[in-house]
This record gives structure tokens, sequence and C-alpha cells, in this order.
């Protein structure tokens, strides 16, 4: 069996009850009927056979579902989809929280911006010699796992559309030849991206939980005016990448039933896995994005009921691909709008949480996020989208507010691959812009040096380290920016909430 791309790990939860972490792996071939999954020591291995989720020309992706008990101790699992290749799944121990990576923006904007950077895969070999050293047992992916907008330029139908004055592409139909070649622009673009050796290494090698964000379908999506938004071929090419994004990030066939850790499978990809004393948040912002909202009222009531039932927690890691801690882009806008050549994120202001018509939503968010702290599970949110590392916080000093700590914090990680904003615009959020915002009375965000440095955003390619230390039972996490350029990580220590 001939391997294009993968194999691709995805984690699909831990099942406490019965002990039995639920994996499933996700290879690109040249053949209808793969060979199959062979585990060295697989002795305990429950397997669930191959589906084929999806087809383009004469190439198919195939998904192969097994799970696997947890030891006492920490394990590790050895599989091959390819003779004579073989690969390591570590595995925590039944009792311990898992040791996790985030990653975000994996990937190129445009040409030019690729063109600037020499080791565009650097910090996927970062990743490796921290795994190699640590191992890495969950890699949380926050968004833009590939870059769609070339979409525009090299689909020869969609770039003809494109062309069109607004008002007559707008009315335009999405046709069959565009279906075609925009299904196989998706499937080209995963199985390409991702069979790049640093990012296939780490892929075959660390489960993911995968969120997206607008690059995963093209820049901005959900954000453009109504009229834009919902004319057929945007449409059209939202339901192909949906598809792609399902198949390829997902696991899931097109049409398919979502498994149980989805919390609201009519909405969109929202999810959420609980291992041990440790919840993961994944929300899902894309599928509902409009200009006026994020997620919808049902969809928000379906997370809320899945955490209001947790219990025994004490770390909620929140997945929100784009910052709810950030400086206010309204004011950066108008700033960009002065200084030539410096748009390069224009396109994202109306994408985030400080843009007006999503503030009340934000401000809902935050009021709960304080309400589930209140029970005793520390609620720290994991971000990317920005291109920068930074450290948010959130701080409650209304006079009725409870919990036992007036904090969350928010680790903005980004990017993986891309390369760092402008000068300018760094310029622009170190110096120029307000980084202390009230979200509500009584309720601040801003922006926090990171820890020991005198420095609020790090303008270099970076990714996550989540690191549990049980020691003296003080169930604490370890949060290491690994930062191209530097030396040694930035650290921030996740206290859990006192008891």
């Amino acid at each position: 069996m001939k391997i294009l791309m993968g194999p691709v790990l995805s984690f699909k939860g831990y099942d406490s009850t019965n002990n039995r972490w639920k994996l499933s792996a996700l290879v690109v071939t040249g053949s209808a009927e793969p060979t199959g999954i062979f585990f060295t020591n697989g002795q305990n291995v429950t397997q669930h056979g191959s589906k084929l989720l999806s087809q383009n020309g004469n190439r198919f992706a195939h998904s192969f579902q097994f799970e696997v008990p947890l030891a006492n101790t920490p394990s590790k699992l050895t599989y091959s989809v390819e003779n004579g290749i073989y690969h390591d799944i570590h595995l925590p121990a039944q009792n311990d929280a898992p040791n996790m990576s985030y990653a975000s923006c994996n990937g190129f904007s445009s040409q030019k911006v690729m063109k600037g950077v020499e080791v565009k895969n650097r910090m996927w070999l970062e990743m490796a010699e921290r795994h190699s050293k640590n191992p890495i047992h969950l890699m949380l992916l926050g968004g833009d796992q590939v870059y769609a907008d070339s979409i525009w330029e090299v689909v020869p139908s969609i770039k003809e559309w494109n062309n069109k004055p607004n008002q007559a592409a707008n009315k335009a139909s999405f046709t069959k030849p565009m279906e075609k070649q925009v299904e196989a622009f998706y499937f080209n673009l995963y199985t390409e991206r991702w069979a790049q050796p640093e990012i296939r290494q780490m892929m075959a090698s660390i489960p993911s939980i995968a969120i997206w964000d607008d690059h995963d379908i093209f820049d901005g999506w959900g954000s453009y005016p109504p009229a834009r938004q919902d004319c057929p071929v945007f449409q059209g090419i939202g339901a192909i990448a949906t598809k792609a994004f399902s198949v390829f990030q997902q696991h899931i066939a097109p049409g398919a039933n979502k498994p149980d850790v989805y919390l609201a499978p009519t909405f969109g990809f929202s999810m959420g896995h609980v291992i041990g004393d440790t919840a993961i948040l994944c929300l899902d912002m894309r599928s509902e994005r409009t200009q006026r909202q994020v997620l919808s009222n049902p969809h928000w009531k379906q997370v809320y009921d899945w955490v209001s039932g947790l219990s025994d927690i004490k770390h909620l890691f929140v997945m929100s691909s784009i910052p709810v801690v950030y400086p206010d882009f309204n004011m950066l806008e108008s700033l960009l709008g002065v200084v030539p050549g410096q748009q390069e994120l224009e396109d994202d202001l109306q994408d985030h949480w400080s843009s007006r018509s999503h503030k009340g939503e934000r401000t809902r968010m935050v009021h709960r996020l304080f309400d589930f702290q209140k029970t005793g599970m520390r609620v720290t949110i994991l971000s990317g989208d920005v291109h920068v590392a930074a450290l948010g916080i959130l701080q409650n000093d209304r006079m009725e507010y409870e919990g036992k700590t007036r904090v969350i914090n928010q680790l903005i990680s980004s990017a993986i691959v891309h390369p760092a904003p402008s000068k300018m615009v760094l310029f622009a959020l170190r110096h120029l812009l307000d980084n202390d915002q009230e979200i509500d009375p009584g309720i601040q965000s801003r922006m926090a040096n990171l820890p020991g440095t005198d420095v609020r955003f790090v303008g270099a390619r970076n990714f996550l380290c989540l690191e549990p230390d049980d020691k003296n039972g003080q169930n604490r996490y370890w949060a290491h920016w690994i930062a191209e350029g530097q030396e040694e990580p930035f650290t921030k220590v996740i206290h859990p909430v006192p008891s």
C-alpha cells in the first residue's frame, strides 16, 4: 500500500469507566483497499477496522479506529501502516494528567510571506526534540492547520469568479466545474501540506485534538458582509472546506454521525474531553460565525451544559482560536489605515472578540467562565491566530464574585510556521495600543509581561508545551512557550484553584 500522506493520529476520547484510550489514524493512499494497521505490542489493542472517508480521483482517505487501555505507569504503543516504517504513541499512566502541546497557524498566508522564511518547519523540529526527551501525549491544534488562501489564485473557475463585479459574483451559481476543482484543491492542500516530513513525524506520533479557524476555509470566513458570505459560491466553497476539515482533522466521513465528544453536533465541531482531573473544551468558532455572532445561543447552551456537568476537575483548558484578551483591533485598524503596506492584519479585524459586534457575546462567555471557576476548577484559555506569543489576564473584581481566585489566564501561542507580524504592527502592539480594557464593570482584561521578562508580545514563531506537575499533590501545569531564536522557554505556572 503506497502512503501518499499520513498516518495522522486523532484523539477520539478517553473512556474512564472502561479505561480505554481511543484513537484513529488517517492515511491517504493510492488504493481503495488499505492493507491495515499493525501493532508490534498490540495484544491489548482493540481494532475497529478501517473506513473509507473520502476519495478524490485515484486517491483515498482511510481511517483506522482503535483503542487501548492505559497502564499504571506511562507506556508506549508501536504501530505501522506501511511495511518497515514504525511510529511510537506515548500513553499517560491511567491516573495521570496528559502532557500536551499546543500549536496554531501551520502555513503561510501568501507566497511572499513564505519566501521570507528560510527553514519553514523549524518549530516542528523543535517539538520533535522536546517530544524525544519528554513524551507528549496530546497535541492541541488551535486553528489554521492549513492555509487555503491560495484558492483565489490556483483554482481557475474560482479565480475567474473572483474577478467579476461584486453584484454579478454574488448572484452567480456554484457550478459543477467549480465543485470538482474546489474538492481537488482542498484534498491536495491537506495531502501536500501534511506530507512534509517534519509535520508528518509529529502527526504520526502524537494524537491531535483540532479546532479550526478561518484559513482552514479561507481568510476571514464568517466575517464578510451577508451578501458575500451567503452567496452561492462562498457557501459552496464553505461546504467543501467543511467536508475536508471533517475528514482530515476530525476523521469523520461527510454526513456521518459525530461521536459523543461533540457537544453540539448539529451546530458544529465543538468538543469536550475529560482525562482524569483535566478537561479540554474546544470551541468551534467558524461553523456558525457571522458578522453578528460567533456561536449561536443553542450552541452555547449545549457547551455550557457540558461544563456544568463536570466534577472533580482541577484544570479546564478552553480552546478559543481567536484570543479573548487582546488589544482592541478597532484602534489598530485606524493605525494601519494610515501606514502604507501594513494592512496584513486588516482582514482579521472583524474576526476578533474586540470587534464591536462580538463584544456582548464575549462578555457573556467571560462571566460564565468565572462562574465555572467558582466551582473550584482552574480555567485557562488557549488561543492562537495573531502570530505572537503572549499572556493575557482576565481579572474579576466584582464585589459579589465569590471565587477563591479572581484571575483567568489566557495563553497565546501562534504561529508554529507563519512568521510574526511586521515590525510596525509589533511596535503598535507594544507601544501605541491600550492593553487594559474593561470587559464589564469590575472585570478587566489586560496583556501581561511574560514571566521573568519585560516583554508582552514575542514576535517569533512558537508553540506551547503544557506539562503537568502533581508533585506533593499540587496539580499544577507548567506552560512553556518555545520560541524561535530563544535559548530558554518563557514559562508560566498554572496553579489549581486553592482548596
